[in-house]
């Protein structure tokens, strides 16, 4: 019943996609993070294309739609499109083509989303409604593990949906540590208690759900999250305070051997898994180093006598359990650099966006998930230390949240200075276009 019910409502939403293509993008989102399809029985978890037939669907929309499209020139896009290209010149130069193909194929699908995001969302709605989709979806999980965490004291792992980005207990934590910021802006922008009382909810379960994966990465990107939501809310005494709380009602809470599992992280030579992610790391290492240029191509590790030539010591092949050494085993020094460069570009133009916005009480919303999104950085980037997830599509959203994000406010920022008769900043040629549109309805400062 759940599948046909899921099945019938992505077929209905279809039209709707070939009308207003920005649905298609909301769409693809809340198929691609939450997989309802994959917690069904039946064809919908075994083999239905969902996600490509929504992205060609959503592609066609676009193209004959009469709206206005422009796609911004900025360094996160100059450097998008850099990454990109290497890395379809790695995937040529690859030590394993088969599966390397794969994984670029994946890849590209992820990256030709995130340009129609940056194309079609370029509205306040839009983007508050990817926002939306974005926690329903991931908030999902955050809800029913965080309980189900609870319900049994922490005695059992959480996981997600098979066959996904998420399905590892230790990539849905990561994910769940990037939602909480998302959930703490949904909060701060809505003037419904209601709201603002479900997602505090929501983000104490999704503590527990994060707890619930017994994830010792997951654990330290958690301490990074919740020490810099601190420092970036409104009202930081009081979510310092109820930080302070619920960890220690966490503290008094988690089971012994959730305990024990942290405390390997004092005692890394002798714990099987962790020098198994070193071992890791050193295999990409050297992998880079044999090939600077072209590093060894997606999927490298996967050919076990590389892996054990490179480094004799270990028992058996394995991924790169780092974003950082992944990028580098791969996709060599260059991809590395180009990797960091993007996500620093993501950073810097989330800074301007705050300092643009910082004294406007019209953007105040902007402010806050500029701000929100710098957080789900930081847990991305610091739990991303210990995972294979360079090319998570929930990265690439929240890159696609930067480009947007600064498309809407850059405009009606520059009017009003023009109206108040000062000078008009320097903006770039994109933006310059869009000076003249009529300005985005404004709403009042609300209480955090």
């Amino acid at each position: 019943m759940l599948g046909l019910t899921v099945g019938l409502l992505i077929l209905a939403v279809l039209p709707i996609i070939l009308l207003r293509p920005h649905v298609g993008i909301l769409t693809w989102n809340w198929v691609g993070l939450m997989n309802p399809h994959k917690m069904t029985w039946g064809f919908l978890s075994s083999g239905a294309q969902f996600s490509l037939q929504i992205a060609l669907l959503t592609s066609i929309a676009t193209l004959f739609s009469s709206e206005k499209k422009n796609f911004p020139k900025n360094s996160i896009t100059v450097l998008f499109i850099i990454f990109s290209v290497w890395i379809t010149i790695t995937t040529f130069m690859a030590h394993n083509p088969a599966a390397a193909w794969q994984d670029w194929e994946r890849t590209m699908k992820i990256f030709f989303i995130t340009f129609l995001t940056i194309i079609l969302m370029q509205k306040r709605e839009r983007l508050h409604a990817l926002v939306w989709v974005v926690v329903i979806s991931m908030g999902y999980f955050g809800a029913t593990n965080g309980l189900e965490t609870i319900l049994t004291g922490g005695r059992y792992i959480v996981w997600g949906p098979p066959g996904t980005f998420i399905a590892d207990n230790n990539q849905l934590a990561m994910a769940m540590i990037m939602t909480l910021p998302l959930i703490r802006y949904l909060q701060l922008s809505s003037d419904l208690r209601l709201i603002k009382l479900t997602m505090t909810g929501l983000m104490i379960l999704t503590v527990f759900s994060i707890l619930g994966s017994h994830s010792r990465g997951a654990f330290l990107g958690l301490i990074a999250v919740t020490t810099m939501l601190i420092l970036k809310s409104r009202n930081r005494g009081r979510l310092a305070l109820l930080t302070i709380c619920l960890l220690g009602v966490a503290a008094a809470f988690v089971p012994d051997h959730w305990v024990n599992r942290m405390e390997t992280l004092e005692n890394v030579e002798e714990d099987r898994s962790a020098m198994g992610r070193i071992r890791a790391w050193i295999f990409n290492f050297r992998l880079a180093v044999e090939n600077p240029v072209f590093g060894g191509g997606f999927n490298a590790y996967q050919d076990r006598d590389l892996f054990l030539r490179l480094v004799p010591e270990a028992p058996h092949n394995a991924n790169a359990h780092s974003i950082y050494f992944e990028v580098l085993g791969e996709h060599s020094f260059i991809g590395l650099a180009l990797f960091l460069s993007l996500g620093i570009a993501c950073w810097r133009r989330l800074n301007r966006i705050r300092k643009m916005t910082k004294d406007d009480a019209n953007l105040r919303w902007a402010y806050d998930l500029a701000s929100m999104v710098q957080v789900s950085l930081i847990g991305y980037f610091s739990a991303g230390a210990f995972l294979n997830l360079a090319f998570f599509d929930y990265y690439y959203i929240l890159l696609s949240f930067a480009v947007v994000l600064f498309e809407i406010i850059a405009p009606k920022q520059t009017l009003a200075r023009t109206v108040n008769g000062q000078a008009t900043p320097t903006l770039s040629s994109s933006v310059r276009t869009a000076q003249h549109a009529p300005p985005i309805a404004s709403r009042r400062p609300r209480a955090g």
